[in-house]
């Protein structure tokens, strides 16, 4: 072993003995209490109908959400996705953990760690009467989903401009069991699930078993602080007995959004991933420079690279410094970056435009060191669901209306919100084929959508900026968000299978095939709206292996 990887591997080594001793630590209070939030099952619809029955606030519900009773997973093959094992909250209501799964199934085999994120193509929804058993979407990891950016949106449309507004749209909406227009009924029985808690459940005993009133205001029913590892800064503190609902609601919501936010990891040190140490023992920036491009900062980075290859100086990894056997804690692949990964790389990063093999053009949409550019893109994947349904070339037959028609005839072609619950949810639903007319457009649903205002400019901004040809009119830029969804970061796939907006792919495998086939029809100007990036993909058969590879050293080892 090369002295200087020696060295490098005993630093880990130390910085990971660290790590362990800091992770007997607890997070700070308002974390502590967000993720409490988080955890808390009472908040679903189908446990205010529990109350509406004569149940009680503070035992243990009766009958859980059927939902709940089993966790899904996604196959590939029809059915796609089955109740699976047994649902670590069965017996209970829905809560954020449902959908944004951890380490419940760490322990078996078939499924394994979570980035936050859930094992179907689709998330199963709680029981209403309304017909509908799943999201529309597939349930995107939180893990690294508040880093900073530019025009930030959430949820893949950018319905959301803050992890706050995320929360108060997930607590009120269909997640939570919530149908359109029941909004003002939600935030009234969050309030008193909060008001009327007594801190005695089994989840309060994990969080210092003090009540939410004690938590939100710093001190116990006998006017004496609580513990200061459940201490919350005195700025978020909220007497919630004599707050107003929406007051309480709002405090909720922003305690989760601040624990969501600390979920992440990429800079740890105990999880570093085989491409962050091959970085690291080879001296390269991990990061941009000042002022420079996500872009430009990829581009650079393989130009250093490709010089330490040409000079034979490059170190690979080859064991995770962070484990007794240099593998992985909770992925069963190598933990290595090697010829393989280096080769996937270049294919990665390559944009080269005299190069018609081998150029991935990945970076355009997937620039390090997030692998995402956070922006909304059309990958064609809308088009390839509808079509296998309907049969070819019939989502470019698709009637998709303009703006001027769709602002005439809102009801029909908008998805139903609080302030619209009439509305039909006609371009935002699962195919069917059943209904040939529904479809998800992604995007299209939000954007010049008044319902979403706080969306707007960021939306403008990612689908028209730095756009060629640039948006000549409204009209041409709602247009050129069909099919668009924002594009997901790439690190630690191996914990957020499936993968797509839909959940349609099941591996990395059939991902690069995906990309292969899609940029071949985008070229010949089958696929609809095509992103211009899609186009300049050149893949062969014979990249897809290095790629997997290369894509499987962003994976990371957090818990």
């Amino acid at each position: 072993m090369p002295k200087l990887l020696k060295i490098s591997l005993y630093f880990y080594c130390a910085l990971f003995a660290s790590a362990l001793q800091a992770d007997t630590e607890l997070d700070p209070p308002e974390i502590l209490l967000g993720e409490r939030l988080f955890l808390e099952t009472r908040f679903a619809q189908y446990f205010k109908k529990h109350l509406d029955q004569g149940g009680s606030m503070n035992r243990a519900i009766t009958k859980g959400d059927p939902a709940l009773t089993k966790t899904t997973r996604f196959f590939g093959l029809p059915p796609y996705q089955i109740p699976f094992a047994d649902g670590p909250y069965a017996g209970k209501t829905y809560n954020c953990r449902v959908c944004h799964l951890v380490d419940e199934h760490v322990e078996q085999q078939e499924l394994g760690m979570r980035s936050y994120s859930d094992f179907a193509s689709r998330s199963p929804l709680p029981t209403r009467d309304d017909g509908q058993t799943t999201t529309v979407r597939n349930a995107p990891a939180l893990v690294d989903a508040s880093l900073p950016r530019e025009n930030f949106i959430l949820h893949s449309d950018g319905e959301f401009s803050s992890l706050a507004q995320l929360v108060r749209g997930t607590l009120t909406n269909r997640n939570f069991g919530w149908l359109p227009g029941e909004k003002s009924a939600a935030i009234e029985h969050i309030c008193k699930v909060v008001q009327a808690d007594h801190g005695t459940s089994e989840l309060a005993t994990e969080f210092g078993a003090i009540s939410y009133s004690e938590a939100f205001s710093g001190t116990t029913q006998k006017n004496k602080p609580i513990a200061d590892d459940y201490l919350i800064p005195k700025a978020l503190r909220l007497d919630i007995q004599k707050a107003s609902c929406d007051e309480v609601f709002a405090a909720v919501a922003n305690l989760i959004a601040i624990y969501t936010e600390d979920l992440v990891f990429t800079e740890d040190e105990s999880a570093l991933s085989p491409y962050d140490l091959f970085l690291e023992i080879n001296y390269l920036p991990k990061t941009p420079a000042k002022n420079e491009s996500h872009l430009a900062y990829s581009q650079r980075l393989l130009g250093f690279i490709q010089n330490l290859k040409k000079n034979n100086k490059l170190q690979f990894v080859t064991k995770n410094p962070n484990t007794k056997d240099g593998a992985f804690r909770f992925h069963a692949r190598p933990f290595q970056f090697g010829a393989q990964q280096l080769a996937g790389m270049e294919i990665f990063f390559n944009q080269a435009q005299h190069d018609k093999t081998a150029k991935g053009n990945c970076i355009a949409c997937h620039a390090a060191p997030h692998f995402t550019d956070f922006g909304l893109h059309n990958s064609g994947i809308t088009q390839v669901e509808y079509d296998a349904i309907h049969g070819s070339g019939t989502f470019n037959k698709l009637s998709i209306p303009n703006l001027s028609a769709r602002n005439q005839h809102p009801d029909r072609y908008l998805p139903a919100t609080h302030q619209h619950p009439e509305r039909t949810n006609l371009f935002r639903a699962i195919p069917s084929e059943a209904n040939p007319t529904t479809v998800d457009l992604g995007a299209w649903n939000v954007f010049h959508n008044d319902d979403y205002p706080n969306s707007q400019e960021r939306i403008q901004n990612l689908i028209c900026n730095n756009s060629n040809p640039p948006c000549q009119s409204d009209d041409h830029a709602l247009k050129r968000s069909i099919a668009t969804f924002k594009t997901p970061g790439l690190r630690n796939l191996g914990h957020s299978a499936p993968y797509m907006h839909n959940g349609k792919i099941s591996d990395l495998h059939a991902v690069m095939s995906f990309y292969i086939s899609t940029s071949a029809n985008a070229r010949s100007g089958s696929v609809r709206n095509a992103d211009t990036e899609i186009t300049n993909i050149m893949l062969t058969p014979n990249d897809i292996q290095p790629l997997v590879r290369f894509l499987e050293s962003l994976y990371e080892d957090y818990n």
